[in-house]
């Protein structure tokens, strides 16, 4: 891997003269060129964070950090010999790597620890298990990750739109609201879901993978065989239940027809013959999809918690790292939620089928998928995939089944964002970047905010009395 460029921020002051900073206050008018007015010189900063990692996230950490008048020294893609240089300088306060890799992230945390023991690190990782152990390896490291960031702040807006957000918590699970001044924490109610007991026989009637359906109708139809079969016994050749019964199994496992069948009424002996056809047929039906679930790769179930869920439940398009962790938060907090994602070989696909979450495979932009989600009867559809104009594609087959259903879209794209805020007002969306970016940057710094969430398409920033603070970010357009 061949090092990046360090790219340093225009706030830090001069440091050294491999990575030589500059103030955003300097006049540095062309010497030809004459100076219209003169910018105020900004003081330098108190402290500089030596930020690695390259992409739309970490440029946005960048600028919040900026935002806050803190210096940052830049590393894209550092060998250990970058990684050696920038933390000899007698500046740098404080690490911070941003990927969206974790292993990526693991190895520069690792650089960073090798050359220095006790720098305080903020890591970003997703994996549950690399955190714990590089948890339990190091006291001075923080860790999140966008995903958990961001989850709180899409949930919430699944929903309510008085929710800021949801969190877990011991005593169960936790709606953030606000006035605008302050955060105010409360135990959620989640969608009450309908009656269970006809909830479990609509699963059961209504199944959504083919195997289920399969064995569904393939049952019910050698049960109707078998009552017909026995009733008409009864009631044609005058027989008891029980001989009647005996009868007509023989006739539904295609052994032979009820004895009496012989000596009875010509239309009786036609009405048998189709019969045996129609057993015939439902026990293929019943036996292909006793196959299939051998066989098959199953990701969702008939019944149980990977059953795909029929009223009062969240559809969540997109099975990255962010929509798995909202789909696991959803459930934490009691709410019955359905993935849908176009790569069945995915890992997260795989993550969420241990973790019991119903997923769908197929396109989410499908009309006839999302109307077979029980679109009409949902509480929300969050549509989270990484690429903003697929996202927008099924936020607007969403609308085209369900008029009035909630919609939650994730963008990467500021100004993509505040387009589809305006333009086509669909429902709430939220810049994951930035909302990252803000906690990021605040972490970085060694701030002891809780959180994170969106106010009027603002991101504020959650201190632990609760009070709210806007996010300083670059640029007057930037909304989350």
């Amino acid at each position: 891997m061949r090092p990046g460029p360090a790219v340093v921020a225009p706030t830090a002051g001069a440091v050294g003269p491999a990575l030589r900073q500059t103030s955003r206050g300097e006049d540095s008018a062309h010497p030809f060129r004459p100076t219209l007015r003169a910018k105020p010189r900004r003081e330098p900063p108190l402290m500089a964070i030596l930020l690695i990692g390259a992409g739309d996230l970490t440029d946005e950490v960048a600028a919040a950090l900026d935002a806050q008048d803190t210096g940052v020294v830049r590393l894209e893609q550092p060998e250990e010999a970058d990684v050696r240089e920038a933390l000899a300088r007698s500046d740098v306060d404080r690490v911070t790597v941003v990927s969206r890799d974790d292993a990526i992230a693991l190895r520069m945390a690792l650089m960073v620890r090798y050359e220095d023991h006790a720098i305080p690190l903020l890591v970003t990782l997703f994996d549950p298990t690399a955190a714990a152990q590089l948890r339990e390896a190091d006291e001075h490291v923080e860790i999140t990750s966008m995903a958990e960031i961001v989850a709180p702040s899409l949930a919430g807006a699944c929903l309510g739109e008085d929710l800021m957000a949801v969190r877990e918590s011991p005593d169960g699970p936790i709606a953030v609201r606000t006035d605008g001044e302050r955060a105010r924490e409360e135990p959620l109610v989640p969608p009450a879901g309908g009656n269970r007991v006809l909830t479990i026989l609509v699963a059961l009637a209504l199944p959504y993978d083919k195997s289920a359906v399969l064995l569904v109708y393939g049952f019910l139809g050698m049960l109707a065989v078998l009552l017909a079969e026995t009733i008409g016994a009864v009631i044609v050749l005058d027989q008891d239940a029980i001989d009647a019964f005996y009868g007509a199994s023989k006739t539904l496992v295609t052994v032979d027809p009820n004895d009496g069948v012989a000596k009875g009424p010509s239309a009786f002996k036609l009405f048998t013959g189709i019969v045996m056809l129609f057993a015939l047929f439902f026990e293929a039906l019943f036996t292909a999809g006793i196959v299939n679930r051998l066989i098959d790769r199953r990701l969702t179930g008939w019944v149980g918690t990977r059953a795909v869920p029929r009223r009062d439940h969240v559809v969540v398009v997109g099975l990255g790292k962010v929509g798995l962790r909202l789909c696991q938060l959803l459930r934490a907090v009691g709410v019955r939620v359905v993935a849908v994602d176009d790569q069945e070989d995915g890992e997260d696909v795989g993550v969420a089928r241990n973790a019991g979450i119903p997923v769908v495979i197929g396109r989410g932009a499908d009309p006839s998928l999302l109307r077979r989600l029980s679109l009409d009867r949902a509480c929300a559809v969050a549509a989270v995939t990484s690429d903003d104009l697929q996202n927008l594609a099924i936020a607007m087959a969403a609308r085209s089944i369900a008029p009035e259903l909630r919609i939650v879209l994730r963008a990467g794209d500021g100004h993509l964002a505040n387009e589809t805020r305006s333009l086509l007002g669909f429902g709430v969306v939220r810049d994951v970047h930035q909302i990252a970016a803000t906690l990021l940057a605040a972490r970085s710094t060694g701030s002891s905010v809780r959180s994170v969430l969106c106010y009027e398409d603002d991101a504020h920033l959650v201190h632990e009395d609760g009070r709210l603070e806007r996010a300083a970010v670059l640029g007057s357009d930037e909304r989350c």
